[in-house]
């Protein structure tokens, strides 16, 4: 079978958002492009959201976005993590 792999471009809107929270630059984060991967000859494809990963060296945070999506979800999906909610996580990990 033959696989396309599209990476997407991660969203400046996001890491504007993220970098506005307070002392948030005092954390280890990283961002990860989301990927477009289609099968060939088939109707079926795949959309890997964009990742961002906020760490203090020992614990850590993984957040989703979906492309064309202005909200930042939890890692498994349950539910949409406001900045408020997000802005209370990275106070947390400074703490710590």
């Amino acid at each position: 079978m033959n696989v396309s792999i599209e990476l997407l471009e991660f969203p400046l809107y996001i890491k504007n958002k993220i970098l506005r929270i307070k002392n948030i630059t005092k954390l280890n984060i990283k961002y990860i492009a989301g990927k477009n991967i289609v099968f060939k000859n088939s109707n079926l494809g795949l959309h890997e959201p964009h990742k961002i990963f906020i760490s203090n060296g020992k614990e850590g945070i993984i957040l989703l976005n979906y492309d064309n999506d202005s909200n930042v979800y939890n890692e498994n999906l349950t539910r949409a993590i406001t900045m408020n909610e997000l802005t209370h996580l990275v106070n947390k990990l400074l703490k710590k």
